[in-house]
């Protein structure tokens, strides 16, 4: 194995020897140039962001009273030196979670419910831990909200009684991050969601967890930049010395 690894090393000697007899004084100060250019743009391409614009879908899987519901999220904020998010995100129930649930009224008569919940949240997430191959948030959020509940008989379907209000919602919890490539990879994530505000016959609060693919659209735009325009053009630039 050794003396393959060094069959190659002096064979890319040999090719940059051969390549660059092919140059005369002029071009190889030209080349040189284009690839001090080519590090600069490299360099800056790649720099450390103190700021940067933070966009998360936020899909969530969660129970109340046991009966388990999906929420949409969205989150928009600002990332600070690679470690901390701020930002604001909403959520609500989605539309195949609107289920009716069967419970009893005062009068003890079986009915249906549905109920819709919307709320937004301030979060701040932190990185605990950036690896190559994985990576470990917390992330914590306070917001406040809404609920419509709508009650109908189970007999015959109709109309009983609505009731909505607002509450308050916290939340707190770890997301993990695997990373095979730089730029895509698998996040999962769990928390718990404490409310307030809501009668205790209304208790919203309750595990969640997400899981999903994981993209970092910043490090995509970043090899497209260099891999993709940058690097090719240096490629070309120089092989046009020769012609």
């Amino acid at each position: 194995m050794k003396v393959k690894h060094i069959f190659s090393f002096l064979l890319v000697l040999l090719q940059l020897a051969l390549f660059s007899q092919h140059f005369t004084e002029g071009q190889l100060r030209k080349k040189d140039s284009l690839t001090a250019k080519l590090k600069a743009d490299s360099a800056h391409i790649f720099r450390f962001q103190k700021y940067r614009p933070f966009f998360n879908l936020d899909q969530r899987n969660s129970f109340i009273k046991s009966g388990p519901i999906n929420v949409n999220g969205i989150q928009l904020g600002v990332l600070l030196h690679e470690k901390h998010v701020v930002g604001l995100g909403g959520y609500s129930i989605a539309q195949t979670s609107k289920q009716k649930v069967k419970t009893k009224t005062e009068k003890n008569i079986d009915v249906d419910r549905t109920l819709e919940i919307r709320y937004g949240t301030a979060f701040y997430n932190y990185t605990a831990i950036d690896k190559r191959y994985f990576e470990v948030d917390l992330q914590a959020e306070f917001g406040a909200g809404n609920f419509n509940m709508t009650f109908y008989d189970q007999a015959t379907g109709r109309w009983l009684a609505n009731r909505n209000g607002q509450f308050w919602v916290s939340g707190l919890g770890p997301q993990i991050v695997v990373k095979p490539v730089r730029w895509v990879g698998f996040q999962a994530m769990a928390g718990y969601r404490f409310t307030f505000g809501n009668s205790a016959n209304l208790n919203f609060n309750g595990f969640y967890y997400g899981y999903g693919l994981w993209l970092d659209i910043r490090q995509v735009i970043r090899d497209i930049r260099y891999y993709g325009f940058k690097k090719p053009r240096y490629k070309r630039e120089v092989a046009a010395l020769l012609k």
